[in-house]
């Protein structure tokens, strides 16, 4: 390839809809890189207001088909948050229950559905043969132990309806829930397989980029309830202080708004909760993770798949952990009152911390909200990383520059996966 080339990438169909990539090199450097979600704006901050608060988290679980739960839960935390009240034990067991569940789901379709094939030589998982394809059943096998959790815990599959907000409207029973252990029982070998898989591929990535990890931190591994929330910076806040720390802006080729921490660009997801968390993973977890040849935290962002794949282990056996001794009762439906207030809630996502407010009026209805994804927050540390891969990938063929900058975007798990083959590159 010349030092000289303009990348123009187009329909980038993860994002929450559609995206392009602009890249221009000059002289061998990057000479711009505009990451550009072209997707209209879909106002869900203004589609709650005038809502009553009890009807907040079910809207916004919309927002996402793989990460609805997380949606549901942090709107729930918020509407909490706002009225001032204290769920009940057995609601929030089962509401965290369900994340392992989400996690559990995402990380598998994501891994071997959407990452995998690249590594394979493959343009799709269609194109799987021969062993390939027991790869093909292991994800489905992994997925479902993590849907039939959110089936049981939460109504149905997707877009769960039990958990509401101070509640749960109706407890699965016990042939339920050793339904459930019994899925995750039978995946256990296989999601520690999948580190291995991946650790495979990730030691061949030397690429690196240092940046700042944002997570929550607790006591245990946190994907609610964490105590605080860390920066790798050595920030350590409340979620009441999180709004003065990240600043959103708008970029003028985006509809997405870009987002900076401190003034400067940053990262959440598994390889951030990995860096600022490891020691409170499932010991299961952190024994596979040690024996890998790829050391963890690091700042390849290509780590990012093994470090999802590590979290998969982690969710199985906490999962197990957590179900095996539960005994449901039946639930309870208190009457919550509206009031005025202000509420945030602060959870891990599959793909990274995710924050939602509400300004609730004295009848309980929404008058302000807002929204921070972690698509959103990573978009700034994509177009950087690509900002300094480009050049040492120059070299390449054409064909497998493409690739590589495909494999780094796709590191990310930019919100559904919607599309395996979504790159197109014209090499202008």
């Amino acid at each position: 390839m010349h030092k000289n080339e303009d990348f123009c990438i187009k329909n980038i169909t993860k994002i929450e809809g559609h995206a392009n990539l602009d890249l221009k090199v000059r002289g061998g450097k990057v000479d711009s890189c505009e990451f550009r979600v072209t997707e209209s704006h879909r106002f869900f901050e203004d589609m709650v207001k005038g809502r009553h608060f009890s009807q907040v988290p079910l809207i916004v679980s919309r927002i996402c088909g793989l990460c609805s739960s997380s949606h549901l839960t942090t709107a729930t935390e918020a509407i909490e948050d706002a009225l001032q009240i204290q769920p009940t034990e057995q609601a929030m067991f089962l509401r965290e229950a369900s994340l392992f569940g989400e996690f559990i789901k995402s990380h598998a379709l994501h891994l071997y559905m959407l990452v995998l094939p690249d590594y394979l030589g493959k343009e799709s998982v269609l194109q799987f043969e021969g062993n390939q394809l027991e790869l093909v059943k292991d994800a489905l096998a992994i997925k479902k132990a993590g849907t039939d959790i959110l089936t049981a815990l939460g109504g149905r599959p997707h877009h769960t309806v039990n958990h509401r907000p101070g509640y749960v409207t109706r407890a699965p029973n016990r042939e339920k829930v050793e339904n459930v252990l019994n899925g995750l029982r039978s995946v256990r070998d296989l999601a520690a397989q999948t580190v291995l898989i991946f650790d495979k591929y990730s030691k061949k990535q030397t690429f690196e980029r240092k940046t700042n990890f944002v997570a929550l931190k607790g006591d245990d591994y946190p994907l609610m309830n964490g105590r605080s929330i860390h920066c790798s910076d050595g920030t350590v806040l409340g979620k009441n202080e999180l709004s003065k720390h990240i600043k959103e802006f708008v970029v003028p080729y985006s509809t997405a708004k870009n987002t900076e921490f401190n003034g400067k660009d940053y990262v959440v997801g598994a390889l951030a909760r990995i860096a600022l968390n490891s020691k409170q993973l499932h010991p299961k977890a952190k024994e596979i993770m040690d024996s890998c040849e790829t050391k963890l935290p690091n700042h390849c962002p290509f780590s990012t798949n093994l470090a999802q794949a590590i979290e998969l282990v982690h969710c199985v056996e906490t999962a197990i952990d957590h179900l095996d001794g539960y005994e449901p009762h039946k639930a309870e439906w208190p009457d919550i009152q509206g009031k005025d207030g202000n509420g945030i809630g602060v959870t891990e996502a599959p793909r990274g911390l995710l924050y939602h407010t509400y300004d609730l009026n004295a009848d309980g209805f929404v008058t302000d909200s807002n929204m921070v994804i972690p698509t959103q927050q990573n978009i700034r540390s994509i177009e950087l990383d690509l900002n300094d891969l480009v050049p040492t990938i120059l070299s390449m063929p054409k064909p497998k520059a493409e690739l590589e900058m495909e494999k780094l975007i796709r590191s990310y798990d930019p919100c559904i996966s919607c599309s395996v083959h979504f790159l197109k590159v014209n090499w202008l």
